[in-house]
């Protein structure tokens, strides 16, 4: 499996708080089948998670020896879960966040206030900088309409990732739903554990659920999208 969200990148934000921790982390990640780990720490300047590129990756490398250390069986990409504000197109041309891997894709996240209206801006100016928007977590912006707005965002060139913990109903029935319906409609494209130290990996069971419900080739299309990876083929 291919999990493009994860906050396991150590001392950087709410996620992993040390290098055993990351290490912890990676590990179970790679015991329940996950090939490919994006570690993706917050940049939101609401909570002062400001840690710039270039401070992330010298902290990768070093995480990366300490996998390869442990021979753990297991690829890791860097990128960020950008929190849009008015600033971060700026932010992505002067460098200091970064896309998903060697993609052009670059993960966002909202306000779960309304805020649907920055969500059509983000998409528009990335576009056309030539980028991606992936989209993280949308089940939990209750301010967007199904029939309405995930069909603008799918049709504006966005992409979605879903949480493996609405998947199965952790996160609730009501995203539960959602997660689902966007599953069912087609408008999901990538299944991710979004975890914290604080927070089980569900990305296996997320996996078995949709297989069960939808079939094996859903599970691997949503759960292994290599899209990430540079395969531009889903």
């Amino acid at each position: 499996m291919i999990d493009i969200h994860t906050h396991i990148l150590p001392f950087i934000d709410d996620g992993a708080k040390d290098m055993e921790t990351s290490l912890r982390m990676i590990e179970e990640s790679a015991a329940i089948g996950v090939t490919d780990l994006f570690l993706t720490p917050h940049f939101m300047k609401s909570r002062n998670y400001l840690s710039l590129a270039s401070e992330n990756q010298m902290i990768f490398e070093k995480l990366q020896a300490a996998v390869k250390a442990k021979k753990i069986s297991i690829e890791l990409h860097l990128g960020n879960e950008v929190f849009y504000t008015i600033d971060s197109i700026r932010d992505i041309r002067e460098g200091l966040i970064l896309p998903l891997g060697n993609s052009k894709l670059i993960l966002i996240e909202f306000s779960l206030g309304d805020d649907h209206e920055a969500i059509d801006e983000a998409i528009h100016n990335m576009t056309s900088m030539g980028y991606t928007p992936v989209i993280a977590h949308p089940e939990r912006y209750d301010y967007l309409e199904f029939k309405r707005d995930f069909s603008v965002i799918k049709k504006m060139g966005a992409l979605i990732q879903v949480n493996a913990s609405a998947v199965i109903g952790k996160a609730g029935h009501e995203q539960q739903k959602t997660v689902l319906k966007l599953i069912k409609k087609g408008y999901a494209d990538f299944v991710a554990s979004d975890i914290h130290a604080s927070r089980q990996n569900y990305m296996r069971e997320a996996y078995d659920f949709i297989s069960h419900k939808f079939g094996k080739d859903k599970a691997e299309r949503l759960c292994n999208n290599k899209m990430a990876l540079g395969d531009t083929t889903k």
